[in-house]
């Protein structure tokens, strides 16, 4: 009940700023005040990879202490709140691993978490399809998280997947196609895990070339339908229009992540060790190389009307612009580490309620490491990441049971879930 409760104090009061070193969550001073009551040396000990996850983003914190103090002298402002931000990162690691103990806490902060999402998601937005994307999407993906998880619990996953497939094309229709790829790819895997297919090497790469010819043919559809006014939203048509070849889905994805591109030309310019904390595009050089991957016009008064930081738009990129080579080492070892537990939850615990939830979750982890800004590692990469933890370890400790029960090994089956909350 105590966990419950602290739950549902970090996801409700995610949604409050408290100006504290910058801009601190009221969430983040409750893990900052607890912070002493949940470390336990012993965690490193029981759980490697959860050590290993600490450490990396512990050297992240020293690499950007060195670039920021005694290679680009960083003001005091900036260090500081760039510095919060990986030891907030740290801390709530430390804070949801510890009190995520099993799939009622976790299905408990889905919930608590689409509660906060209707009460506190930005709903500011210009258009119906912005308003969709960043207000609607926020609430619908963990109705879905939701949904799924009990659906799956109770063996229906063919509803699951119909469910899946049915939020696939509603994002898509409105403009928010990466949300959209993430659960179709999500409907595809357990599909796999659960029709009872022998997934061989060359059946993956048969299965593999194939989802890429289908890809390209359905890509090639949404355009056409984008270009005739058929499918999508205003946002989409701009974007679509203004590619030379909007056939191509690497053009599509350099203009709708230009800021990821951009960032290359940053990492050039500094490649040791980077730019420091909330470094700032002074002369816009960077500003105007993410307008050239967008295809628009630089407005020379709006754009010197306010600061820009150097754009990246990237967790692992922007931890490179940030403090150099380092930081993308110690940021890449986390997304690797994730991707691991990932990964192995989606080949070995499809017979779990929560199966759906993870294979999303590391299908998002990808996404999010790729093309969301590093603040991600701070606001949604704990949580996530304290999921992934707990399942991966529940289910390693349950395979290792079972193999110690069985007088010879046997061949896994993947059945759907009928397990109780």
């Amino acid at each position: 009940m105590l966990n419950r409760f602290k739950i549902a104090l970090y996801t409700l009061l995610s949604g409050v700023n408290v100006a504290l070193v910058g801009q601190l969550k009221l969430n983040e001073v409750m893990v900052l005040l607890s912070a002493p009551f949940v470390f336990d040396i012993r965690d490193f000990r029981a759980f490697p990879m959860f050590r290993k996850i600490i450490v990396a983003l512990t050297a992240l914190f020293v690499f950007q202490v060195i670039t920021d103090l005694f290679v680009v002298n960083s003001t005091a402002e900036n260090f500081m709140r760039g510095w919060a931000a990986i030891i907030m990162s740290i801390l709530s690691f430390l804070f949801l691993f510890k009190i995520m103990k099993d799939d009622t806490i976790i299905f408990f902060f889905l919930c608590m978490t689409l509660i906060k999402n209707i009460i506190w998601t930005d709903d500011n937005a210009d258009t119906d399809m912005s308003y969709f994307k960043f207000k609607m999407v926020p609430i619908l993906s963990y109705g879905v998280y939701i949904l799924s998880f009990l659906l799956y619990r109770k063996g229906h996953w063919k509803a699951v997947l119909a469910l899946l497939l049915s939020y696939c094309l509603l994002c898509i229709a409105r403009d928010s196609r990466s949300t959209g790829m993430i659960f179709f790819l999500g409907a595809i895997i357990i599909y796999c895990f659960n029709s009872g297919m022998q997934l061989t090497r060359d059946r993956l790469l048969v299965f593999g070339i194939a989802g890429l010819l289908l890809f390209q043919f359905a890509y090639g559809c949404y355009v056409t339908a984008v270009l005739n006014h058929e499918w999508g939203g205003e946002h989409a048509s701009e974007q679509i229009e203004r590619l030379d070849n909007p056939y191509n889905p690497l053009e599509l994805l350099m203009t709708g992540r230009g800021e990821t591109f951009a960032a290359l030309a940053a990492i050039s310019d500094a490649p040791l060790f980077g730019h420091g904390s909330w470094a700032k595009d002074d002369n816009l050089k960077y500003y105007r190389i993410l307008l050239l991957y967008q295809n628009e016009e630089m407005n020379e008064r709006l754009a010197t009307s306010t600061d820009h930081l150097i754009p990246s738009h990237s967790i692992l990129l922007g931890a490179w612009v940030n403090c150099g080579i380092g930081g993308f080492l110690a940021v890449l070892a986390v997304f690797i580490l994730l991707l691991r537990m990932g990964c192995y939850l989606i080949g070995n615990a499809a017979d779990t309620a929560l199966y759906p939830v993870l294979v999303l979750m590391t299908l998002g982890v990808v996404w999010t490491f790729l093309f969301s800004p590093i603040q991600q590692l701070r606001f949604n990469i704990p949580a996530i990441g304290a999921i992934l933890l707990r399942a991966y370890y529940e289910c390693i400790t349950e395979r290792h049971e079972a193999a110690a029960m069985e007088p010879a090994p046997q061949k896994m089956v993947f059945i759907s879930p009928k397990g109780e909350i």
